[in-house]
């Protein structure tokens, strides 16, 4: 069973278990930024504590909707007469 696999397959193992290993570390996150940073692609996010909201939008007001129009009558066939 082991033996069709190839090395595509035990490429994505192990790098599955680096990521995990490194995460229950805490040292996957600094060595991701530290990655970005080489790669110049590094974003700092705003400070978690910053309450301001970039955009407000209002509720929905709750306005009844007539939905009647929506729906045609429905008037069931008689198929089983033969007039």
């Amino acid at each position: 069973m082991w033996e069709e696999a190839g090395a595509w397959f035990w490429a994505h193992v192990v790098a599955a278990i680096l990521i995990i290993w490194g995460d229950s570390n805490g040292t996957l996150e600094p060595a991701v930024n530290k990655f970005e940073e080489r790669l110049g692609i590094r974003t700092e996010l705003p400070p978690e504590d910053e309450e301001e909201v970039p955009y407000y939008m209002p509720p929905i007001e709750d306005e009844p909707i007539d939905s009647t129009w929506i729906l045609p009558e429905y008037v069931p066939k008689d198929t089983t007469r033969n007039d």
